[in-house]
């Protein structure tokens, strides 16, 4: 029987016949890097092969183009590797998953809310059987709610009716009852019970935010994050949705991937304040339209094929047990409304979170991440679109690219006139790479510099130590390897730039063609959510020509949009209703069969503010 040992982890895996590295890796729910979900095009997945008995599948040809001479140092892809026989693999740190710097806060242009939970307790006496009387007692409890509280004819779930006996038994004082929007009874407490509970979750593709909150007083008590475990399946939504098509149990992988996600961070919420989870009584969730099919165990094919249809739309309430979730056993979990196939719940929780369509104010919202989820519009009309701008805004796709990680390059300043470097990390240690934010900055500051051109170019008159040329073309060192934590030149190349101009065309010419359709003219606010939306300079997004209007409008970053937007329907149940008239009311404007959008998408990929921008349209 051959064996994996993965270090630096001291894991191990046995298998009769062959096994993938990258399969090996995923089944043990090791950290490892795979933007490109094991298609062997990123190169990131590097692993090191310290000790080998038996066959092992010769390089790819694509492993050649990517790794280069690493290969005579032992260097593998993991997904494009498989031994016949045991080996001692280690997945260098430039290959792991780190834990992130995950936005989780919100601002002043977020949306206020009036405390109004779908579940509510209530506290009452309820009388004691007697040999003249001997009622049961589910009849005598519901007897005393209806008298109490007027709450009539409801219903008790099974694993509220096993605790129930012992509830009335132990404390002759009475009960607490938590009931789910006056219908259900979700759970019983011996007594007068401090505390109603529940957990509001963002499930976004790279990233999960679970916010724990107090529905009495409407406070956030808690929250956590974490990478999302099913990124070893792919960056994108569109890996992640093939992989489900290519490999047999995918689908239930991912789906369990996400649910042990759900449960380890509201153990953690809950251990920190000193509740049990059992005792959270409701949840909430969001995501995009594939996370959503992803967390229910519904197949997502039909979003990777044209019309793009989901499954469902409307908003639903799902049993947390059902779902595998390990809060309180009779708990109910909502998932808000998707609109479309590209367009999901976390746009219209950030609908919610924003009010803009409450506002008389035209403003355009723009998630800037792999999907580009645009809602442009105010209390008259919305209408929305998602461009496939790509992973570059979250550090995919970029040579040096990673998360918003310790050691991330986040902020980038070049001297004009001697072209030297200052920049920023994540928590001031020194550089590993470029998050999205930082590499914005480099590509506006060399804009600003002359040394990037209006076709994305680099300018060949420019005569620097920094410029030069490179295993992919032309390329500007933005850290040397002695001044880096990992003693190689960090640098920003050709091919970079080529993956920004493409990623801040689609969200130009998406939210241009929104325009277009709508007759909206001058917009006045642009708010700018997720992570990398909250973290960019603004003057930096002007200067790359990230969207329209950025001269005359407002800018914000407005946080976790998304996951605010579930914390309100969490607190308010007249939210939900809300998000589903919003999701109903709201245009939609699928872009992948659009002519038009294919001409603005060519037509936007210059950076207008570059110096030879006239010039450039001439040639």
């Amino acid at each position: 029987m051959a064996s994996i040992w993965f270090l630096p982890f001291d894991k191990e895996i046995k298998s009769e016949n062959g096994l993938g590295i990258m399969h090996a890796a995923v089944i043990l729910r090791l950290p490892i890097y795979s933007t490109c979900g094991a298609k062997g095009a990123c190169g990131k997945c590097r692993v090191i092969i310290e000790k080998i008995e038996g066959p092992i599948s010769p390089p790819s040809d694509r492993e050649r183009e990517l790794l280069g001479a690493l290969l005579e140092k032992g260097f593998r892809l993991a997904c494009e590797t498989v031994l016949q026989g045991s080996a001692v693999v280690r997945i260098p740190e430039e290959s792991r998953i780190k834990r992130q710097i995950i936005l989780t806060a919100g601002n002043e242009h977020l949306f206020s809310v009036r405390l109004l939970p779908d579940t509510e307790k209530y506290y009452l006496n309820v009388e004691t059987p007697t040999i003249d009387r001997p009622t049961a007692d589910r009849e005598r409890l519901l007897r005393a709610l209806e008298k109490t509280y007027r709450i009539k004819k409801s219903r008790l779930d099974p694993f509220v009716l096993r605790k129930l006996p012992a509830a009335l038994s132990s404390n002759p004082k009475g009960v607490t009852l938590s009931i789910w929007r006056k219908t259900e009874i979700v759970d019983i407490v011996a007594g007068q019970s401090a505390g109603l509970y529940g957990v509001a979750a963002d499930i976004g593709t790279t990233t999960v935010v679970v916010y724990l909150l107090d529905l009495e007083k409407g406070q956030e008590i808690a929250v956590k994050t974490a990478t999302n475990p099913q990124i070893s399946f792919g960056d994108d939504v569109i890996s992640r949705i093939s992989s489900c098509q290519r490999q047999a149990g995918a689908l239930e992988t991912q789906r369990a991937a996400i649910v042990q996600c759900l449960n380890a961070l509201v153990e953690e919420a809950s251990s920190e304040v000193g509740i049990d989870p059992t005792r959270i009584v409701e949840m909430t969730a969001v995501g995009n339209t594939t996370m959503h099919h992803l967390l229910l165990g519904i197949d997502p094919g039909g979003l990777s094929r044209t019309p793009y249809p989901p499954v469902l739309q409307d908003s639903q309430d799902v049993k947390a047990r059902d779902l595998g979730l390990e809060i309180g056993p009779s708990a109910y979990v909502h998932l808000l409304p998707l609109k479309a196939g590209f367009v999901g719940s976390d746009a219209m929780a950030g609908i919610l979170a924003t009010g803009i369509h409450r506002s008389k104010t035209l403003s355009l919202l723009i998630d800037i991440g792999t999907n580009g989820e645009i809602v442009l519009g105010n209390k008259d009309r919305l209408i929305c679109c998602s461009t496939a701008a790509g992973p570059a805004f979250e550090g995919g796709h970029i040579r040096w690219g990673m998360r918003a990680e310790t050691g991330a390059i986040e902020k980038v300043k070049l001297d004009p006139r001697t072209l030297e470097v200052k920049i920023e990390t994540i928590d001031n240690h020194r550089p590993v790479g470029l998050c999205g934010s930082g590499v914005i900055a480099a590509v506006a500051e060399m804009i600003r510099s002359g040394i990037i051109l209006s076709r994305g170019n680099f300018n060949k008159d420019i005569d620097a130590p920094r410029l030069r040329d490179g295993e992919q073309g032309r390329e500007f060192v933005l850290a040397w390897a002695e001044e880096t934590a990992i003693g190689q030149d960090i640098v920003l190349t050709q091919k970079d730039v080529s993956e920004i101009q493409m990623a801040k065309s689609a969200i130009y010419s998406g939210t241009l063609l929104l325009q277009e359709i709508s007759g909206f003219e001058q917009i006045q606010r642009i708010l700018l959510a997720g992570a990398c939306g909250n973290y960019i300079d603004p003057l930096d997004a002007c200067k790359i020509g990230l969207f329209p209007g950025g001269d005359s409008a407002r800018i914000a970053g407005v946080g976790n949009a998304a996951g605010y937007g579930a914390c309100l329907s969490l607190l308010n149940r007249n939210k939900r209703k809300e998000a589903q008239k919003v999701a109903m009311t709201t245009s939609y404007q699928e872009l992948a069969a659009s002519d038009r959008f294919q001409d603005l998408f060519i037509s936007n990929l210059f950076f207008t503010s570059a110096v030879d921008y006239d010039e450039g349209l001439r040639d």
